[in-house]
């Protein structure tokens, strides 16, 4: 880990297993949790990873986590258009 790109936990839905219940979206005490057309996203700018959207969740879909540098957390945008999670090593 450098100095200058320290590493972040952002908490992502995985848009393969999500059945976007809304369960989440009701849990979510700051606000964090975004749908677009059924899809479910979670802004990093807004979470603050009390987990209760993970508690809530009968799937597992919000139950990733990936460290990436503060500066290149993915956006409420790079989070939509996926239709499954890029891997883990692209940041």
């Amino acid at each position: 880990m450098s100095d200058r790109h320290p590493l972040v936990a952002q908490r992502l839905v995985d848009p393969e297993i999500c059945t976007a219940c809304y369960g989440c979206y009701e849990a979510c005490p700051t606000g964090a949790i975004h749908i677009r057309h059924r899809q479910v996203t979670i802004d990093p700018n807004l979470c603050n990873d009390c987990r209760a959207c993970v508690d809530e969740c009968g799937t597992g879909a919000i139950d990733v986590v990936r460290w990436v540098p503060m500066d290149l957390r993915y956006s409420l945008d790079d989070q939509f258009s996926w239709d499954s999670l890029p891997a883990e090593d692209i940041r």
